[in-house]
């Protein structure tokens, strides 16, 4: 397989001294550029999945030149989206191949020189994309007249919800307009049942979905449920929550966690809480809070602090940090509450994984 890789690519690989091409990577190699089908790519968080989809695109891509954007990615967060657009990023830097984010953080300037010259890869979340078509309906020919590919990231978060409905109906009215059928890509680490998820990435083509049979490593994890009842307005000196907090503290300390929680607010107080902790003990602030309504660049510092392998970081986050994005090594992860869905625990378990 490396050797039918595009020439940059190789070089990458290369370059990053990558051991192995792991097997999704290769079934999926196969799939995506000696068939027609639609492509489901289910494995667990850091399996290299989106390696998995964009290496062959990519050299697709390379060897059969488009006329327009070539290759339309989907996500469900902006914070999935700038961490992608940095992978791939990378990769093209050696090409003249472009990526382009498209949310609310980006530069009117960037969007309108992809309109001016569509190419490459545009990276966008369903509202975007329906923005787009509404206010700028008569470039979408132009942009998309020879789109190859869908890819659509953490598609069990679309399944089953007004947004995958909405996403759908977006997919086929662009379809409509271009008068073809793009492939489609679906991404994603929690799915119990790949029928639902292959017929949903079917819905409006004549394609057939096909799913590499790669069978996965077994983890084991450790899990632990301690409970805490505290009531609706408890005063703050109460014992119980003084107790909850000083027991996140010591879960964390010294160690490189994400502690989950269902609101924003909550994200907030437990994070400021900590940080009064460890001011009071004298230990290192290593607390940073990530959600939809922090800034994009605290959003991205936090990101890199998590990244960094030596560096202890404890991060306060909701569904912002669930979905796709790296971190590497995690030492712990805290859910505080009970999550919303099933799939939505099974989603930040993974992120240990």
């Amino acid at each position: 397989m490396f050797e039918q890789l595009a020439p940059f690519i190789q070089e990458y690989i290369y370059k990053n001294s990558w051991s192995e091409i792991r097997p999704i990577q290769v079934a999926a190699y196969d799939l995506i550029l000696n068939t027609d089908d639609n492509i489901l790519l289910a494995s667990a968080t850091a399996s290299g999945k989106t390696e998995a989809a964009f290496l062959p695109i990519l050299t697709d891509m390379y060897q059969n030149p488009g006329k327009s954007v070539f290759v339309l990615y989907i996500s469900p967060l902006k914070a999935l989206i700038n961490d992608q657009f940095i992978r791939i990023d990378e990769i093209l830097k050696e090409t003249d191949i472009n990526v382009t984010k498209w949310h609310g953080d980006v530069p009117q300037n960037i969007k309108n020189k992809l309109f001016k010259n569509p190419n490459g890869i545009l990276q966008i979340t369903p509202e975007s994309l329906e923005a787009m078509l509404m206010k700028n309906s008569n470039n979408i020919q132009k942009l998309f007249c020879d789109l190859r590919y869908i890819v659509i990231d953490e598609i069990h978060y679309f399944m089953n919800d007004d947004r995958g409905l909405q996403l759908l109906c977006i997919l086929e009215r662009i379809q409509r307009l271009i008068k073809k059928q793009p492939r489609r890509i679906g991404l994603s680490a929690t799915l119990g049942d790949y029928s639902l998820a292959k017929k949903w990435l079917n819905s409006g083509t004549q394609r057939k979905c096909s799913l590499p049979n790669i069978p996965e490593e077994k983890r084991k994890i450790r899990l632990g449920i301690k409970y805490i009842e505290i009531e609706e307005n408890i005063n703050k000196n109460d014992t119980s929550i003084i107790d909850y907090y000083k027991m996140l503290y010591e879960k964390t300390l010294d160690k490189k966690c994400i502690i989950f929680s269902n609101s924003k607010s909550e994200v907030e107080d437990i994070i400021s809480h900590l940080k009064k902790i460890a001011k009071y003990k004298k230990t290192n602030d290593v607390y940073y809070v990530h959600h939809a309504n922090i800034s994009q660049t605290l959003r991205a510092q936090t990101e890199e602090k998590m990244k960094h392998e030596q560096q202890m970081a404890v991060t306060g986050a909701t569904v912002t940090l669930e979905l796709g994005i790296d971190l590497g090594r995690l030492d712990r992860i805290i859910q505080t509450g009970s999550p919303f869905t099933v799939s939505s625990f099974v989603q930040r378990l993974r992120k240990k994984w």
